[in-house]
């Protein structure tokens, strides 16, 4: 069992929202945090983040980022294909932050801190390459069309029920 400690340098912990994301360089030894930042979540800023990723941590780094396949899932594009490995985090349920108060800088350090004391191999890997992605598009395609397709009958019936136009819509 190899702890994320002792296999990595530096963890890298990413709040991710749809205009920016929240990074914060946290020390895997010493638990001390290194610099936090913020960029947009723009390719561009995807890049500048990457870039300032690699200034500020050195080694073994990896990322622990919040919601791989929605938000952060051009970070997650960055970074792995700049040979950094990727954790999948959840974010922290609600009362942990209750007294503390909550902000992005401060979810982001909960999202590396989350890693740090785990087990390597025991840690959630982002599963958004190949196929994968391809079958997620088709089903929710396919559940969109079916919910249109209900409440297009649903319409259809309530003005059959409002008018009398002579038909019967008990019946399909």
């Amino acid at each position: 069992m190899t702890l994320v400690a002792e296999a990595f340098d530096h963890v890298v912990g990413v709040d991710t929202h749809a205009r920016t994301h929240t990074y914060c360089v946290v020390h895997c030894r010493t638990g001390a945090v290194v610099a936090t930042a913020v960029f947009p979540s723009s390719p561009a800023g995807c890049q500048r983040a990457r870039a300032w990723i690699r200034r500020r941590a050195s080694g073994a780094v990896l990322a622990a980022v919040e919601g791989t396949s929605s938000y952060g899932a051009g970070i997650t594009t960055v970074l792995q294909a700049d040979g950094l490995e990727v954790a999948e985090v959840r974010p922290g349920p609600r009362t942990s932050h209750a007294h503390a108060g909550k902000s992005d800088t401060l979810d982001a350090e909960a999202a590396a801190r989350s890693v740090i004391g785990r087990d390597e191999a025991k840690i959630a890997r982002p599963r958004q390459a190949g196929d994968r992605i391809v079958l997620r598009v088709l089903l929710a395609s396919r559940s969109l069309i079916d919910q249109q397709r209900t409440a297009n009958r649903n319409a259809l019936t309530a003005l059959l029920r409002s008018l009398d136009l002579g038909v019967d819509a008990r019946h399909p």
